[in-house]
């Protein structure tokens, strides 16, 4: 949805994150989510364990999350702020590198 803006649209956007951001206050539709049950295949649908939740989010809401998320990680991997046996959510290692 988000990559067939237009630029000025882009523009738009970046503008009210940056207002966010600026302002340190948070939309309050975007602290909200919808909740689908999504029914397990081949499970007795009558039993309500057999679904699984899926939270339907604002996209504007994901895009500005990924956008912080991947400030924070440049700046801590920049600083040497990381432990050395962090390697779960990270780029280029897992946990498994730890084990080895």
């Amino acid at each position: 949805m988000l990559k067939n803006l237009s630029e000025n649209s882009l523009c738009l956007i970046l503008a009210l994150f940056n207002r966010i951001w600026n302002g340190k206050a948070f939309p309050t539709a975007w602290r909200k989510a919808i909740v689908v049950p999504i029914p397990k295949v081949g499970k007795d649908p009558q039993n309500p364990s057999n679904y699984r939740p899926i939270a339907l989010t604002s996209c504007l809401c994901k895009l500005m999350e990924r956008m912080v998320n991947k400030r924070l990680v440049y700046i801590l991997e920049k600083k040497n702020m990381l432990s050395k046996f962090q390697s779960g959510f990270r780029y280029g290692r897992s946990t498994e590198d730890n084990v080895f």
